[in-house]
């Protein structure tokens, strides 16, 4: 009777350890490559203006699910600047403690300044003014992702994948499409706070 009790004592305390091994939060820098992949092209694979710099904010609530918010900023010719924000909601799959598998939804926002020559902004493709059209206009992002965890960093790498139709174009079908040929990736080193 001991035995059992101790045995489910046990149990009892592992399931929440095992739940809660993932550090609660964490943030560090992220680099982003602008192009796609049917984009890519040697020769100007290094310009800077194929890449845009950021911080990603990972929140894990339990082991097997994460909140993800990269924020991105790129420059681009004449004077031309890009703001994104890609927050995602993912199951994570663990493999031992030092790998996660994480695949996820959810949405981009694309803020962009033209440049001198035309001197405005958007959002998602659409005059900052039309702001309620641009978030209806934004789409269904799908994300996987692979993290190595080392101690106190980890390091992970992401693709994104944009549906083919936003929220508001009556397409259920093309929201849910994903457009493999716009695929992205993103490099991100993470440090574990608590």
């Amino acid at each position: 009777m001991k035995r059992k009790l101790i045995a489910v004592l046990l149990l009892i305390a592992v399931i929440p350890v095992s739940l809660m091994a993932t550090p609660f939060l964490q943030i560090g820098p992220l680099v982003s490559y602008n192009r796609t992949v049917v984009e890519l092209e040697e020769d100007d694979f290094w310009a800077l203006n194929n890449f845009s710099f950021g911080a990603d904010v990972r929140i894990n609530p339990i082991k097997y699910l994460s909140i993800d918010i990269p924020a991105t900023i790129g420059f681009g010719d004449d004077f031309a600047v890009s703001i994104a924000a890609i927050p995602t909601i993912n199951g994570n799959i663990p493999i031992g403690n030092i790998l996660d598998i994480s695949l996820g939804l959810g949405t981009q926002f694309d803020f962009q300044y033209t440049g001198r020559t035309n001197d405005s902004w958007t959002m998602n493709g659409l005059p900052m003014e039309n702001a309620g059209d641009a978030f209806q206009h934004s789409k269904l992002v799908y994300r996987a992702g692979v993290t190595v965890n080392l101690a106190a960093i980890s390091i992970g790498i992401n693709a994104l994948v944009p549906g083919q139709a936003g929220f508001g174009d009556n397409d259920i079908g093309g929201v849910f499409n994903p457009m493999w040929e716009s695929t992205r990736f993103s490099v991100v080193a993470l440090f574990n706070l608590f």
